[in-house]
């Protein structure tokens, strides 16, 4: 809930440099190729999955590394995965969906059709943890959360700000990426290198709590992202 509302304030946050100016420039044509890259890339990391299989109770399967315990360990089989994430893919992209936008354009605009996408998801996502039996209420011992209140908080609104600066939230960069947006590949492959910094340099959080670095990495970063949007804007004449 914590986070939910970081969100949206982070999101409220981009939109008043949105009507301030900030601008990231003209969308522009590029060569095909450029497009091609990141789909290419994914591409190649199926061909290795495949060729590399995870082994039981093994860390290595020939050149890639698979994590054995935690988030990273639990997922559903490889088939299972690509058909129901090319069915989403699919849906995501015919329908635009995108949690910042939904919230952007609802205040921005008052414009509620991509709210509605987003109230789906939860409303979706409510009843099949219902269905499952993996609803638990309450703030302590959820999956993969910590009791830090300020920094759930804080870091949401780092993220919401992001998505607003950037003009789209992850899911939405990702369809944007399988599009042929380059921009949106750059985007990708920040999330990825990035989550390498988090988990390799502490900034990451865990069900104990924030990281040894993670409140700096919030602060630096909300910093970051007002300096990008007090001078990315274009004044009026």
């Amino acid at each position: 809930i914590l986070g939910l509302a970081g969100l949206i304030f982070g999101i409220w946050i981009g939109t008043l440099f949105l009507k301030g100016g900030y601008n990231l420039g003209r969308t522009e044509k590029t060569y095909t190729s450029v497009g091609w890259l990141l789909p290419l890339i994914m591409l190649g990391f199926l061909v290795l999955r495949i060729m590399f299989p995870p082994a039981e109770g093994q860390a290595q399967s020939g050149v890639l590394f698979y994590s054995l315990k935690g988030p990273g360990a639990m997922h559903a089989p490889l088939a299972i995965s690509l058909i129901i994430g090319l069915a989403i893919g699919f849906l995501a992209q015919r329908s635009r969906f995108c949690t910042m936008g939904a919230l952007r354009d609802l205040i921005l605009f008052r414009q509620t059709h991509l709210f509605m996408g987003f109230i789906t998801l939860v409303v979706l996502a409510f009843l099949t943890n219902l269905i499952l039996k993996q609803f638990h209420p309450g703030f302590a011992n959820q999956p993969v959360a910590h009791t830090m209140h300020v920094w759930n908080f804080g870091g949401m609104v780092l993220a919401g700000l992001a998505f607003a600066l950037a003009g789209g939230c992850p899911g939405r960069q990702l369809f944007l990426a399988g599009e042929g947006d380059g921009d949106a590949a750059v985007f990708v492959l920040g999330m990825v290198v990035g989550a390498g910094f988090a988990h390799n340099f502490g900034l990451a959080s865990s069900p104990k709590g924030v990281g040894p670095h993670g409140v700096a990495a919030v602060i630096i970063g909300l910093l970051v992202c007002l300096f990008i949007g007090f001078t990315m804007r274009k004044k009026s004449a």
